[in-house]
């Protein structure tokens, strides 16, 4: 037996590449400030690489051009709506989601904020700035 009477064997290891690379896909995105793209990130297992394209306090959210996944999800939760919001199941059933995943929130909504012009872009998308901001 293992830490907190779990089976070792059972218990998956989320550090390990392995995990990352056999259990979580891998996908790509743009950061854009308005229409101007801004950073070009690719997930490959537990691997964030981001090719920031331009350096600029208000237009860039990625301080480096290596993060971990839960920096990212981290950066994803922040353009997201707060979990603990008393209607949070409704507008999260509004776009077809059962649960509150920041990755996929920002999937649907782009992570649009009225705080700025930042919002993703993924790939086989053909949107615009005004396409997906809300001011």
């Amino acid at each position: 037996m293992g830490w907190a009477g779990l089976d070792k064997e059972r218990v998956p290891d989320y550090f390990s590449e392995e995990y990352w690379k056999d259990s979580v896909p891998s996908y790509s995105f743009e950061t854009l400030w308005k229409d101007e793209v801004t950073a070009k990130v690719r997930v490959d297992g537990a691997q964030v690489q981001v090719e920031r394209l331009v350096i600029h306090p208000v237009k860039q959210l990625f301080a480096s051009d290596v993060m971990t996944r839960y920096q990212l999800n981290r950066i994803f939760e922040s353009r997201c709506w707060d979990r603990g919001r008393p209607d949070i199941n409704e507008l999260l059933a509004y776009r077809g989601l059962k649960a509150y995943n920041p990755y996929e929130i920002v999937k649907k909504t782009h992570g649009a904020s009225w705080n700025d012009h930042i919002w993703f872009r993924f790939p086989g998308e053909k949107l615009t700035s005004k396409d997906v901001l809300v001011r």
